[in-house]
């Protein structure tokens, strides 16, 4: 009997256990459409700086006067890597890590900085050198970029580092979270930013269709690329933020509904267990019932 009592523990345990892992699912499934939606409404608008910003370019390279567009020796890398604030979410942070070793080579002097804390704690037991780290909530509001993207332009304008790159989990759809390296300063090449951007919001460049009309300019041309620097600095922070927290909402409501289905499974298995327990205990009682009986 006591090993039945074990079981039916046992049980209850993993049902309970599965009655929260799925209410996580669910609380994961709703933040992750939400999140998705977000997504799918910023990659448009980085789409559209993108072009202008090539459209400048392309009328006069030599106008575009600013030190997010100028090219420099790369001696310090600047690394921002985008982790998940909680766990629960399957190798999420894990992936995000080993794609880091893949894409920093022995000896190269990298400066770290960290947005989630899990991304703090791995990049800091990876004993790298992390200068500065950041968390943003579940909402993601805009406004949560300022001191991210203040330290970021800062950090740069200053030469404490030479280059800018974000490491994050690139959304595909809810099963897929491509690890991803995304270049963000020096601001040089929009022709290969805009293949991406219409690879990854589906614009088939064929259909674009070529406006003819003379572009103007107002009030001034410096005036126009000190602006859209800054713009597309913020907005492609935001945009890959708003990619990192679909890709880890859904990342985790996998995970949850995994273990919701491992919970069922091996609640089934107790189950089938405690019965045939059960009917062996019943069995033996009634061969002692019929053996005592007999010797009456």
């Amino acid at each position: 009997m006591k090993g039945i009592k074990e079981i039916r523990s046992r049980i209850r345990a993993v049902q309970n256990t599965a009655k929260i892992t799925r209410a996580m699912q669910l609380v994961a499934s709703s933040k992750m459409r939400k999140a998705q939606q977000l997504v799918t409404s910023s990659r448009p608008y980085m789409l559209l700086l993108t072009e202008i910003a090539e459209k400048i370019s392309q009328l006069n390279p030599k106008k575009l006067r600013h030190p997010f567009f100028e090219r420099r020796d790369v001696k310090v890398r600047g690394i921002v890597v985008v982790g998940t604030d909680k766990g629960l979410c399957g190798a999420f942070n894990q992936n995000i890590l080993k794609f880091v070793r893949t894409n920093v080579a022995a000896g190269e002097t990298v400066k770290f900085i960290t947005i989630g804390k899990k991304a703090t704690q791995l990049i800091s037991l990876a004993k790298c050198d992390v200068i500065a780290h950041f968390n943003v909530s579940d909402r993601s509001e805009y406004y949560e970029l300022t001191p991210i993207v203040e330290f970021l332009k800062n950090a740069y304008l200053t030469g404490e580092i030479d280059s800018l790159e974000i490491i994050f989990a690139q959304y595909v759809n809810p099963l897929v979270q491509a690890p991803t390296v995304c270049h963000i300063l020096p601001m040089l090449d929009f022709g290969n930013e805009l293949e991406r951007l219409r690879q990854i919001t589906h614009t088939d460049e064929n259909e674009i269709m070529d406006d003819p009309r003379p572009t103007i300019i107002e009030p001034d041309i410096a005036s126009v690329v000190a602006m859209l620097s800054q713009m597309l600095l913020s907005q492609n922070i935001y945009r890959i933020i708003l990619e990192a927290k679909a890709s880890e909402h859904s990342s985790r409501a996998v995970a949850m509904r995994s273990a919701t289905d491992n919970a069922d499974t091996l609640s089934k298995e107790l189950s089938l267990e405690h019965n045939r327990m059960r009917q062996s205990a019943i069995t033996g009682e009634i061969i002692e019932i019929s053996a005592a009986t007999g010797n009456l």
